[in-house]
């Protein structure tokens, strides 16, 4: 059996640790990599990178086309806030286009997207992922979901937050590592069933460990607790060998006669920023005179936010078109009553939606207020700082519209905050709110930094690091590209010059 192109990713594999730990022998197969392959740097979506990395992967398109970027979002023309399925993808995977042009596809767990019906090969979405949409694993074909379970079993590692809250950093790093040799065996078994024109593999275990057992490997973190280190050792580490030796097996299984891309697709570092504050920033800014608020825990939340959080997901919404209009007749500082307000990007950056008119239902800044009103914003969002440290809390911030363009613009915030990571944020200030107070109280001590790192490894390819700019968006071009398959109308660029010559249709 042979596969023209092997494609191995490893889900938030931080490119610093990969460096590190291949140079002092740690990760042998990447350490070979390094050596006899060539590797370069890939970017994120800038601002929106944590929820928009895998679709703007599978899409090759930026998030202003595709229109993913978080797990829920505000819903254009509305004040709802709505989870986010990879059934909303406003642009196909590029693997579609393989398929149709008669390319034989294997794709075995790549995070966020859903299954192709009619593929020209397999697919299995959600066998072990981290933070699944669906209740996997779901297949192509479909009957191949009941013989996978049965050979390999279903996923045991769960919600890996559950671990992080119980503490239970031995027991998910025994069930992570458990689960990348499983995960090994599943891709070589179906790379070795039959001829492939392109395999797409992903390792979701270095992004759960990552978010849960940062702390544990970082000895400068605050949580860093040396017992518990000395205790269950380095999770991260052992983790990142699990999946440096089934790339490795995996590499030696295809042969020589195959070209391979391995990459991790962003990074981690230590959960620092101030999104849960940001909401409380924006008030304050608009009415410096609101009661202050200290941001701790859920449980000192109001009740009616208790009450909505605790109600079964179906009745929360088909109830949610109803809540801003509510709070609006209750005299509440809801979005439709505010200047701007928070919205959801995960943590890493914040994410400001302007109230405009001829926008949003009940519109507040016009269109020819925009331009000052942003800038004040900005200056605003500035001049905040970190009270324990002195260090400015806000490093820039972007507008949406400098950096995408796209026909689902509509769908992305108008700024995006970069917070300074550095130290944790638990009291800031500024000159027109006065002192902030809170705390992040939540398990994930690690969050992610926007760079990744990938390696191409072929007859035709010469050693050494890569020059230039590459992003998340370029795999899919330059998969297509390597098969013979142009790909239409996206944002990425490929990068197949790397393996030479171009292989023949």
């Amino acid at each position: 059996m042979s596969t023209r192109l092997l494609v191995l990713g490893a889900d938030a594999l931080d490119k610093d640790l990969v460096l590190r730990w291949a140079d002092d022998g740690t990760l042998p197969t990447f350490r070979r990599l390094l050596a006899t392959g060539a590797w370069g740097i890939t970017d994120s979506p800038p601002g929106l990178f944590v929820g928009a990395v895998w679709p703007s992967f599978w899409t090759a398109s930026s998030p202003a086309r595709h229109a993913r970027y978080c797990f829920e979002q505000l819903r254009p023309g509305t004040y709802e806030k709505v989870r986010i399925h990879p059934t909303d993808t406003q642009v196909p995977p590029f693997w579609e286009a393989l398929s149709n042009a008669g390319r034989r596809v294997a794709l075995l767990d790549v995070p966020k997207t859903y299954v192709s019906k009619g593929l020209n090969g397999v697919q299995v979405v959600d066998w072990g992922t981290h933070d699944p949409d669906f209740e996997g694993p779901l297949t192509w074909p479909e009957s191949l979901a009941e013989d996978l379970v049965a050979r390999f079993g279903r996923d045991a590692v769960g919600n890996c937050n559950a671990h992080g809250r119980a503490g239970e950093y031995a027991t998910l790093r025994d069930q992570l590592v458990a689960r990348v040799a499983t995960r090994g065996r599943l891709i070589s078994d179906v790379v070795t069933r039959e001829d492939w024109d392109c395999v797409v593999a992903v390792f979701s275990e270095s992004h759960c460990v990552g978010h849960q057992c940062w702390h544990v490997h970082d000895t400068s973190h605050p949580r860093h607790d040396p017992a518990v280190a000395e205790s269950v050792g380095n999770p991260m580490r052992d983790v990142y060998r699990a999946i440096d030796a089934e790339i490795g097996r995996l590499i030696d299984t295809v042969g020589p006669g195959t070209d391979v891309i391995v990459f991790g697709s962003h990074g981690m570092r230590s959960h620092f920023d101030a999104t849960f504050l940001l909401d409380e920033m924006l008030l304050r800014i608009e009415n410096p005179k609101v009661t202050p608020a200290v941001r701790t825990s859920k449980k000192k939340r109001p009740l009616a936010k208790r009450l909505w959080a605790k109600m079964p997901s179906p009745l929360r919404r088909a109830l949610s078109p109803f809540k801003e209009p509510a709070k609006a007749r209750l005299g509440l500082q809801g979005p439709a009553t505010r200047l701007c307000f928070a919205v959801p990007n995960n943590d890493a950056y914040g994410a400001v939606r302007i109230n405009l008119a001829g926008r949003e239902p009940a519109g507040r800044v016009s269109a020819d207020q925009l331009d000052a009103y942003l800038a004040s914003l900005t200056a605003d969002l500035k001049s905040f700082v970190n009270l324990d440290t002195g260090e400015p809390l806000v490093r820039g911030v972007m507008r949406a519209s400098e950096f995408y363009r796209g026909p689902n613009m509509a769908h992305l915030p108008d700024l995006m905050i970069e917070w300074n990571r550095d130290t944790p944020v638990e009291r800031i200030h500024s000159p027109k709110t006065g002192e902030i107070r809170g705390a992040y109280t939540k398990c994930r001590t690690g969050d992610h930094s926007p760079l990744g790192i990938f390696f191409a490894a072929g007859s035709g390819v010469a050693p050494g690091p890569l020059t230039g700019e590459f992003t998340v968006m370029d795999y899919g071009p330059t998969v297509a590209e390597r098969l013979g398959v142009a790909l239409r109308d996206v944002d990425g660029r490929s990068f197949a010059r790397v393996f030479g010559s171009t292989s023949p249709a």
